[in-house]
């Protein structure tokens, strides 16, 4: 007797079925295909009748070209949404108190939270750095000149836009960290 006319037993038919299951997730085979060939698995007898119902099929999908290289690239860090949310507001909150809504955002909603004390130690270091240079710029206009004043607007302009971007990059999921900032709070 050869094994093709081995009887299946339930568990073969089964395992059968799941694999068409798998075939019809991955889109190898349609609705009415996959139809056809469940209700063939389940009334077979035979080790052949049962391996017929595969008779055209992959097993595995076989690439039209071989990758040279391939490296999964690293999973964006995500953070769930009351950790965008309050980063945000301690970007944004820079607008208005400068570096003190970071500090107080940082010092309350950041002890429970990691993401957010990451945000909101971001911000804080930026507004400080801000700080620092309109006051190296309005120092170096005291001493040097009023012709350094030019600074003053340029610095506002790179203030204002970075502490919007921050905000938008955070609420998008982004661990965004600024550009010409000096981390003195770590």
């Amino acid at each position: 007797m050869s094994t093709s006319q081995l009887l299946v037993t339930h568990e073969q038919r089964d395992r059968a079925v799941e694999i068409l299951q798998e075939m019809y997730a991955d889109g190898r085979v349609d609705k009415f295909e996959f139809d056809t060939r469940v209700e063939l698995a389940l009334k077979a007898r035979t080790r052949a009748e049962l391996n017929s119902t595969f008779d055209g099929l992959v097993a595995r999908p076989v690439p039209t070209y071989v990758p040279a290289a391939f490296s999964r690239p690293a999973p964006l860090q995500r953070y769930n949404s009351d950790g965008r949310g309050m980063g945000t507001v301690a970007h944004w909150l820079g607008y208005p108190t400068f570096f003190v809504g970071p500090a107080l955002v940082a010092a309350t909603a950041g002890k429970q939270n990691p993401a957010v004390r990451r945000h909101a130690v971001e911000a804080l270091n930026f507004q400080l750095t801000a700080a620092l240079a309109f006051a190296a710029v309005g120092i170096a206009t005291g001493l040097v000149g009023s012709w350094i004043g030019f600074l003053f607007p340029i610095l506002g302009i790179m203030w204002f836009v970075l502490t919007g971007v921050g905000g938008i990059a955070t609420a998008a999921g982004s661990n965004f960290r600024y550009p010409f900032t000096l981390r003195m709070v770590k």
